[in-house]
C-alpha cells in the first residue's frame, strides 16, 4: 500500500509544472537574444514613455505644440475651475450609473443564460458575443437615428401618431447612460460567465436541503458568491465608461453634455484651442482610470472566496416557472435594443434619398452605396484602414510575443520593469493618447505626423496589452520540461522558442491577432486627434459623414465596415480550422509533438 502511495506521489509530483527560473545575465541565453531584448526594452519605452511625458511637458506650456511659450502652472490650475469641476462630476456620475445598469442587466442575462431552464440559451450567448463587436460609435450613430429630436421616434409620435407634446431626446445624460450601458453588457456578460459556470453545485444543493427556496439560494448563496467577480466587473465597466470617447461626443456635444475626454477633444479641436488645459485633463483622466484600475485589482487580489472545490457536482438549473416571460423580455429586449434595431435602422437610412421616419413615405434608392464606390476618398479610407489594421495588428502581435516571452519565460535583469511599463497605456484613454502623440511629434525630429505611421503607432501603444494577456496566458500554461527536452537536445533557445513554444502557443497568437485587428478597425478615439484627409481611416470617415449630418452615407459605409469585419472572422476563422485539421490528421500515436501543439 505505501508504494502504491509513494509511486502515486511521485507521479503527481512529475506532473507539476516547474517553475520558471529567472536568467542572471542579459546575454545568458544568446548574444541575438539578449539583442531581441535590449531592442523590444527600447521600443516599448519609446511607445509607452514619450507620449506620456509630452502630456506632463504640454501641461506645463502655455502654448500649442511646436510653438514658442514659457512654463506655467497656469494649466494645472485650470483644472479647479467651475467648468472643469462640473465637468469631472459629471464624469464620474455617467460612469457609475452606465456601470451599475451595465452589471445589473449582463450578470442578469448569465444567470438566466447558465443558471435555469431557459431556452435558446446558446443563441443568446453568440448574439451578446456578436454585439460585442459592435464599434460604439456606430451603436451611438443608430441610436441617435432613432431618438434625436429629428429622430424616428419623434417622427412616428409626431406626423404618424399625431402626439405633439410627447418627445424624446437621445443628447442627453440620459441618452449617453442608456447607450453605454447597451455597449457594455457584453463585456459584464463574458466576465460573470465563467464564475457562473465554474460555481461548485453543493453550495446551492446544501442550501435547497436545508428548505432555501430558489429565491433564497439566489440571494443568500449565489449572489454572495459572485460578489468579487461582479465587483470587479462594474469597477471595470466604471473604467470603460469614463475613458468612453465616440459615445459622450455623438450624444454629448450636441446636447451639451459635456465629459472629461469630450472636453479634451474640444479644447483641442475648436478655437480657440487650448492644448496645455487639455494636456492637464488628459493627465487627470488617467488619473481617475489609474485609480479605478488600482481598485479593481486590489479586489481580485483580494478575494478569497472558494467556488470551484473539485468535489463532484453538478449545477441544478432554477426552474423559472411564470417568470419565463421575464427572462425572454430581458434577454430577447437587450438582444434587439444593442444589436438587431442598430442594424435594421442603418440599413433603413443607408437606403434613404432623403430621411423621413415614416418608411413608407421614403424615397429608395442606392445612391449612397454608389457615391461609396466612387469616392476615391473612401476607397483610399478602406486601404488604410486594411494596412494599419492588418500590419499593424501583425507589428503588435510580434512586439507582444516578445514581451510575453521575456517576462513569463526568460526573465532577464530587468523584466519587471518592462513588464509594467507595457501595462501602463491600459490606464490611458484612447484621446489623451492621441494628445499626448501630437505633443510628442510636433517636437521629436521623427516626420511621422501625417503617415499612416502614427496611427499604427497609437493603436499599437494603446492595445498592446490585450495581446500580452492574450499570448501570456497561454505561455504560462507551458511546462518548462519541454523547453529543457529540447536544450537538452541540442537545441538553442531561439529554436526552442520556433519549434516549442511558437506551435504551443499558435491559437493564442491567432486570438490576439483577431483582437488587435478588431480593436484597430473600429478605433476613434486616439485616431480622431491625429488623422489627415491623406490618412483618413474607416472610422473616422464615419466620424465625419456623421459630424456633416450626411446620415445615409454614414450609415452606408458602418453597413460596409461591419461586413469586412464579418468576412475577416470568417476566414480567420476558416484558417485556424483548416490549420487544426491538418495537424490533427498528421498526429498519429507516435507523434506527440504534433498532438500536444493540437490541444
Amino acid at each position: 500500500m505505501a508504494n502504491v502511495v509513494n509511486d502515486h506521489s511521485a507521479r503527481a509530483l512529475a506532473q507539476q509544472p516547474a517553475p520558471v527560473q529567472r536568467s542572471d545575465t542579459l546575454f545568458e541565453g544568446g548574444r541575438l537574444l539578449g539583442g531581441l531584448y535590449i531592442l523590444t526594452f527600447i521600443i516599448i519605452a519609446l511607445l509607452v514613455v514619450i507620449p506620456l511625458v509630452a502630456l506632463i511637458y504640454g501641461s506645463l506650456r502655455s502654448a500649442a505644440p511646436g510653438l514658442p511659450g514659457h512654463w506655467t502652472l497656469q494649466n494645472w490650475a485650470g483644472l479647479f475651475s467651475a467648468g472643469v469641476l462640473d465637468t469631472f462630476v459629471t464624469t464620474i456620475g455617467i460612469g457609475v450609473a452606465a456601470s451599475l445598469i451595465a452589471a445589473f442587466v449582463g450578470t442578469a442575462i448569465a444567470l438566466i443564460v447558465h443558471r435555469t431552464d431557459f431556452r435558446g440559451g446558446s443563441t443568446i450567448t453568440a448574439l451578446v458575443s456578436l454585439s460585442f463587436f459592435l464599434p460604439s460609435f456606430i451603436l451611438a450613430m443608430a441610436w441617435i437615428i432613432i431618438g434625436s429630436p429629428g429622430g424616428l421616434i419623434n417622427g412616428v409620435l409626431e406626423d404618424v401618431l399625431g402626439l405633439q407634446g410627447w418627445r424624446v431626446d437621445a443628447y442627453t445624460a440620459t441618452g449617453i447612460i442608456f447607450v453605454m450601458a447597451l455597449h457594455e453588457v457584453p463585456f459584464v456578460y463574458l466576465l460573470m460567465r465563467g464564475p457562473i459556470l465554474g460555481m461548485d453545485a453543493t453550495f446551492e444543493e446544501a442550501a435547497r436541503a436545508a428548505g432555501a427556496s430558489p429565491y433564497a439560494v439566489l440571494r443568500r448563496i449565489t449572489l454572495p458568491l459572485l460578489s468579487f467577480s461582479l465587483t470587479s466587473s462594474v469597477v471595470l465597466s466604471f473604467i470603460l465608461s469614463i475613458e468612453q470617447f465616440a459615445i459622450p461626443a455623438l450624444m454629448g456635444i450636441p446636447g451639451h453634455v459635456t465629459v472629461l475626454a469630450t472636453q479634451l477633444y474640444l479644447l483641442v479641436r475648436f478655437p480657440p484651442p487650448d492644448y496645455g488645459l487639455a494636456a492637464a485633463v488628459g493627465l487627470a483622466l488617467s488619473a481617475l482610470t489609474g485609480v479605478a484600475i488600482w481598485l479593481q485589482r486590489r479586489i481580485a487580489r483580494n478575494n478569497r472566496l472558494t467556488v470551484t472545490t473539485g468535489k463532484a457536482g453538478r449545477l441544478t438549473p432554477i426552474p423559472l416557472g411564470h417568470w419565463k416571460w421575464a427572462a425572454g423580455t430581458l434577454c430577447w429586449g437587450y438582444i434587439a435594443l444593442a444589436l438587431i434595431l442598430p442594424v435594421i435602422i442603418l440599413v433603413y437610412v443607408s437606403l434613404l434619398k432623403y430621411f423621413t421616419p415614416n418608411p413608407f413615405n421614403g424615397a429608395y434608392t442606392l445612391r449612397n452605396y454608389v457615391f461609396l464606390y466612387e469616392s476615391g476618398a473612401t476607397m483610399r479610407s478602406f486601404w488604410n484602414t486594411l494596412i494599419v489594421s492588418g500590419f499593424g495588428a501583425l507589428l503588435g502581435v510580434i512586439l507582444a510575443s516578445f514581451i510575453s516571452y521575456f517576462t513569463l519565460r526568460h526573465r532577464p535583469p530587468g523584466y519587471r520593469v518592462m513588464d509594467f511599463t507595457a501595462s501602463l497605456p491600459f490606464g490611458v484613454p484612447g484621446v489623451v493618447l492621441g494628445l499626448g502623440l501630437l505633443w510628442a511629434y510636433a517636437y521629436l525630429p521623427l516626420p511621422i505626423y501625417g503617415t499612416l505611421t502614427i496611427l499604427i503607432v497609437a493603436f499599437i501603444t494603446r492595445f498592446l496589452s490585450y495581446a500580452t494577456e492574450t499570448i501570456g496566458g497561454r505561455m504560462v500554461q507551458i511546462d518548462r520540461s519541454l523547453e529543457e527536452a529540447a536544450w537538452t537536445a541540442g537545441a538553442t533557445r531561439l529554436q526552442t522558442i520556433k519549434r516549442v513554444l511558437m506551435p504551443l502557443t499558435m491559437p493564442s497568437l491567432q486570438g490576439a491577432y483577431f483582437l488587435l485587428f478588431m480593436a484597430f478597425f473600429r478605433e476613434i478615439a486616439s485616431a480622431v486627434l491625429l488623422y489627415t484627409a491623406a490618412t483618413n481611416v474607416l472610422s473616422t470617415s464615419i466620424w465625419s459623414f456623421f459630424e456633416q449630418a450626411n446620415w445615409g452615407l454614414a450609415s452606408s459605409l458602418s453597413l460596409l465596415g461591419m461586413v469586412v469585419v464579418l468576412v475577416f472572422m470568417l476566414l480567420l476563422m476558416l484558417v485556424t480550422r483548416k490549420r487544426s485539421a491538418v495537424k490533427l490528421a498528421l498526429a498519429g500515436p507516435s507523434d506527440n509533438s504534433i498532438a500536444l501543439t493540437k490541444q
